[in-house]
């Protein structure tokens, strides 16, 4: 009888002790909940069933929340064990030596070779990215349809063949949200001034930003802004509606209501427009070209995972991102936020009948890749700001302009 009450009380124990010892895994994202579930919870309680000696607490905060809250919480000494990032929070918080460098796990060989770069700063590797985020235009195929457009115009000539077309039927063609940052202009026009050709240079970005190239004497980005005098002038878009529509709102219920035919906007929307059905029939397409023959899609260097150097449960922390940077977990993630993949030889999550063309594009390589955070903060500022000036006043004269992106450039080169 002692003997069974003796192996009872130490199995007590020592399930106890177990139960004590599991790891509560802090994770820091602006996915996984609201509107932006991306099948977090599938994820999750698959990690759990594979680490049984660890628990996940998932901290889910907007991206706009995460600029003030981890900052706050890096200063005290208690940051979350895993923190989402992307180019932007890698160049301050990396720069600040808040971010471990995790250049020594094996995820880093599952990642496509052309990323690798942009896992961090010079040699060292702060996050595992997740996925490129791209950027095209949607296209309510049902207004197309009734104008008579077969075929999505890949060029400017083309596009602004479409806008008269589109007009002349009643139908507003584009809208360019700007308001709240000025991004959509903003990226319409990288998407148009970085790619030198039908196939891009992919080096085209850093050597602005190192002073190769000069904004003044480049070809493409003076075809950018001649691109959108004719988008304006076929009266594509109204500047002044534009200036004054927010991207995040406003934005997207015109195009969800059919109210105009085209929105530039991210591969993310994919997922949300599909489930309510509207616009009814879309589809998503690369960028017009302002300079060869074919359309241009824009890579947003997309979010991933990163491990604050006081984090207190570094190993778990390491097995979290072990887990997502596997094809077999990757993909999951993926086909719900309709996000490319950023593994060689992964699955994206891309639907074909909605994406087709986009994916045609891509594969084509008529890309050009924009990792947010790349270029100075001041000169950013700047390019956002000038171009929806432009957009309202389309005769100014943009080699003004251009000229006063090099003397940014030429600054921030100074302080290096």
């Amino acid at each position: 009888m002692k003997l069974n009450k003796l192996a009872m009380f130490t199995a007590l124990a020592l399930s106890t002790s177990a139960f004590a010892a599991k790891v509560e895994l802090e994770v820091a994202s602006w996915k996984g909940a609201g509107t932006e579930v991306a099948n977090f919870p599938v994820l999750i309680k698959k990690f759990e069933q594979e680490n049984p000696d660890i628990k996940v607490k998932l901290n889910y905060m907007s991206r706009n929340d995460m600029v003030t809250s981890i900052p706050a919480r890096f200063q005290a000494g208690t940051p979350p064990d895993v923190i989402m990032v992307d180019q932007d929070f890698i160049t301050h918080w990396g720069g600040n030596g808040q971010l471990m460098d995790i250049g020594d796990q094996s995820f880093v060989s599952r990642i496509q070779p052309d990323l690798r770069p942009y896992l961090g700063l010079d040699d060292k590797t702060y996050y595992a990215m997740l996925q490129i985020s791209g950027m095209g235009v949607y296209v309510n195929d049902d207004l197309f349809a009734k104008a008579g457009i077969k075929a999505y115009p890949e060029t400017i000539a083309d596009f602004t063949a479409a806008c008269d077309t589109l007009n002349a039927k009643g139908i507003q063609p584009l809208v360019l949200p700007a308001n709240n940052g000025g991004w959509t202009p903003y990226i319409f026009f990288l998407a148009m001034g970085l790619a030198d050709g039908d196939v891009p240079s992919q080096d085209r970005l850093a050597k602005f930003n190192n002073g190769d190239i000069k904004f003044a004497d480049d070809a493409a980005m003076k075809a950018a802004f001649e691109s959108f005098r004719k988008l304006i002038d076929a009266k594509c878009f109204d500047p002044k509606i534009s200036a004054g529509t927010d991207p995040w709102s406003v934005g997207l219920t015109t195009f969800q209501s059919g109210r105009v035919a085209m929105l530039p906007q991210g591969l993310w929307n994919i997922t949300p427009f599909m489930n309510d059905s509207l616009p009814e029939n879309f589809s998503v397409h690369p960028f017009p070209s302002a300079t060869g023959s074919s359309g241009v899609t824009l890579d947003y260097i997309g979010p991933g995972w990163a491990i604050p150097t006081a984090a207190k449960d570094v190993d778990a922390a390491k097995k979290w991102i072990d887990f997502w940077t596997h094809n077999q977990n990757l993909k999951v993630f993926l086909e719900a936020d309709t996000g490319l993949t950023s593994l060689a030889g992964g699955t994206s999550g891309l639907p074909e009948s909605v994406a087709g063309d986009y994916l045609k594009a891509r594969d084509g390589l008529h890309y050009v890749t924009f990792p947010v955070g790349a270029l100075p903060v001041d000169l950013t500022r700047d390019m956002v700001n000038d171009i929806v000036s432009f957009m309202l006043d389309p005769k100014q004269d943009y080699n003004v302009i251009l000229k006063r992106w090099d003397e940014i450039v030429k600054k921030d080169i100074a302080k290096r």
